[in-house]
């Protein structure tokens, strides 16, 4: 299955899953944004499994994220299945080994 189309981005917060961006993924190219950040990359698609490689840059209301306060820019690789019109995935920052989070992604549409 093709994960080429637009996806809402959720990540695993203590209160449940929290909205975080849209994201575009097209041609192996994944773009994502919301009001205080956006993220570039590109993901590898293998039957199920998913493999996201992003770069985050956070602005105005910065976020602490993997144990990190106020981190600007992020290295990211998340790797997860995809189901019909979700995937869960986890998430690693570059270079932080004792936090992973838990994000999940559903299809809005598709392109074509």
């Amino acid at each position: 299955m093709s994960c080429e189309g637009i996806w809402k981005v959720e990540v695993k917060g203590p209160y449940g899953w929290e909205r975080m961006a849209t994201a575009f993924m097209r041609n192996g190219e994944y773009w994502a944004a919301s009001a205080n950040h956006y993220s570039v990359g590109q993901y590898t698609e293998k039957g199920e499994d998913l493999e996201l490689s992003l770069v985050l840059t956070q602005y105005g209301d910065v976020r602490s994220i993997f144990g990190i306060k106020n981190p600007d820019i992020l290295q990211i690789i998340s790797k997860g299945k995809i189901k019909k019109n979700k995937i869960v995935c986890t998430t690693k920052a570059k270079g932080i080994k004792n936090f992973d989070i838990l994000m999940r992604l559903t299809r809005l549409d598709k392109f074509g």
